[in-house]
C-alpha cells in the first residue's frame, strides 16, 4: 500500500499559490483512494517534477473567464512551480459545437473580452503543450445565476491568527445580502478581486528597465540594489483569495440571506480598494471538489482523514490514462457586487513591507566612464495587463 503511495505521487511544499500547494500536498491521499486502499497510514512526501495543474474557469461575467496552467520544477535547487507558456487553449460548446480559442496573457490564458457562457450551456476544456501533451475536461453545464442584493465591508484588527508570525492579521470580512431561489439545489462558491493602485509598474533588482524589461548590469555601470519606475499610466494591483469559501442551501433554500460572510481581505497595504464580490454558482460536482480545497485550507482534517471527495478533478490526458491531471475546469453563471473600502484611517501595521522607491539618475554610469547604455534616466513603465494587474478602472473606483 505505502509502495503505490510512492511510486505514484510524491509531493513538497512548492513555492506556488496557497491553493496549489495544499493541491499537492493531498496528491499522496488521492493516490490511495484511486487504488482503493481504506487504511490509515502515514504519507509521505517528496519532490517530483513534471506535476501539471490546471485551473480553469468559464463564467457568465465578462472578464472573469480563464485557464492557468503551471508544473513543477527545479531549477538551481530551488523547487517551484512555473506558468506553462505556449499552450493551445479552446473551450467548446457541446449542443453548438462552437470554440472560443484562448489568447495568452502573463501568468493566464483568457478568451475574449466579450466573452460570456449561458446557464443550460454545457462546456469543455482542451489544451494542447507544446511538447505534444494533450488534455480535455468532461462537459459541465452552467447553472442559474443568484444575484446580489448587497454588500458591506466591516474593518477588524484580528480577521485571523497567522502561525507563520505568530500574531492576528488585521483585515476586512466582506458580506452580502441574497435570496436562495427556492426548490433547486443550489451550491455557492465566492471568490474576489481586490484592486488597488499601483504607483510603481516595475521594480528592477541589479539592473535597469530597457526596451520593456528589466536587463541586467553592464560593464561600466554603477547600480543601487534596485530601481522602482512609475507607472506610465493609471494602474491597478489585483489580488485573489488566500482561501475556499463555500457553501450549499440544505439550511437556506428559499429564504433571504442577510450578512452571509464571504470573504476575508488582509490587510496587506493601506492602500484604498474596490473589491468585486463573485458569487458563482456551482455544479454538485465542482462543489464536491472545492469542499476537498476548503478542508485543506481551513485544516479542518489531519491527512489521514478521508476527505469528502478525491481531489482529482476532470480533466484527463487524452494520450495516456494514467498521467494524473490535477485541477478543475469549472463553468459557472457567476453574479457580481462591488464595494469602495477606504483605508486610510487604519493603525494598524500592515502585513507587506513597503521599501523606499529608488529612481534612475545619470549616476549608474560614473564620470569618464565609458558607459554601455543611454545615460538618459528612464522613469517610467507600462501597465502590462496581466491576470494580476490591469489598466482599466475598475467599477466603483473613486479618484483620490
Amino acid at each position: 500500500m505505502m509502495g503505490n503511495n510512492h511510486r505514484i505521487v510524491k509531493c513538497l511544499k512548492l513555492r506556488t499559490s496557497y491553493l496549489q500547494l495544499k493541491c499537492y500536498i493531498l496528491l499522496g491521499i488521492v493516490a490511495l483512494l484511486n487504488k482503493g486502499c481504506i487504511d490509515p497510514v502515514a504519507p509521505d512526501f517528496a519532490f517530483q517534477e513534471g506535476l501539471v495543474y490546471v485551473e480553469g474557469f468559464a463564467s457568465t461575467a465578462q472578464g472573469t473567464s480563464f485557464v492557468t496552467i503551471s508544473v513543477s520544477a527545479e531549477e538551481f535547487g530551488v523547487d517551484v512551480v512555473n506558468a506553462v507558456t505556449g499552450a493551445t487553449v479552446v473551450l467548446t460548446e457541446r449542443d453548438s459545437g462552437r470554440e472560443v480559442a484562448l489568447h495568452e496573457i502573463p501568468g493566464s490564458y483568457v478568451p475574449p473580452d466579450d466573452f460570456v457562457v449561458t446557464p443550460g450551456e454545457s462546456w469543455l476544456l482542451d489544451i494542447r503543450l507544446e511538447d505534444g501533451r494533450h488534455y480535455r475536461s468532461t462537459y459541465e453545464t452552467v447553472a442559474a445565476a443568484v444575484p446580489i442584493s448587497d454588500i458591506e465591508a466591516e474593518y477588524t484588527p484580528e480577521l485571523y491568527f497567522r502561525e507563520a508570525s505568530e500574531r492576528y492579521v488585521p483585515g476586512h470580512r466582506i458580506f452580502i445580502d441574497f435570496t436562495d431561489p427556492a426548490g433547486d439545489e443550489n451550491y455557492y462558491y465566492w471568490r474576489y478581486r481586490a484592486f488597488e493602485n499601483l504607483d510603481n509598474c516595475e521594480r528592477c533588482y541589479d539592473g535597469l528597465f530597457r526596451d520593456g524589461k528589466c536587463i541586467g548590469a553592464l560593464p561600466g555601470t554603477h547600480l543601487l540594489y534596485y530601481y522602482d519606475y512609475k507607472c506610465e499610466s493609471d494602474c491597478w494591483k489585483i489580488r485573489y483569495p488566500e482561501e475556499v469559501n463555500i457553501s450549499d442551501d440544505r439550511l437556506i433554500n428559499g429564504k433571504a440571506v442577510s450578512s452571509q460572510l464571504v470573504a476575508n481581505i488582509p490587510l496587506y497595504n493601506k492602500e484604498d480598494m474596490v473589491v468585486e464580490l463573485q458569487q458563482l454558482s456551482l455544479s454538485p460536482k465542482a462543489f464536491e471538489y472545492y469542499k476537498v480545497l476548503q478542508d485543506l485550507v481551513d485544516n479542518n482534517s489531519s491527512l489521514n482523514a478521508p476527505p469528502p471527495a478525491a481531489l482529482l478533478g476532470n480533466l484527463t490526458d487524452q494520450d495516456n490514462d494514467e498521467n494524473f491531471v490535477f485541477g478543475r475546469f469549472t463553468v459557472a453563471a457567476t453574479t457580481r457586487a462591488y464595494i469602495y473600502v477606504d483605508r486610510t484611517d487604519i493603525e494598524e501595521a500592515a502585513i507587506d513591507r513597503m521599501l523606499a522607491p529608488y529612481r534612475e539618475s545619470c549616476e549608474v554610469c560614473p564620470p569618464g566612464s565609458s558607459c554601455p547604455i543611454d545615460c538618459s534616466p528612464v522613469a517610467t513603465a507600462p501597465c502590462t495587463e496581466t491576470r494580476y494587474r490591469t489598466a482599466m478602472m475598475p467599477p466603483g473606483w473613486r479618484e483620490q
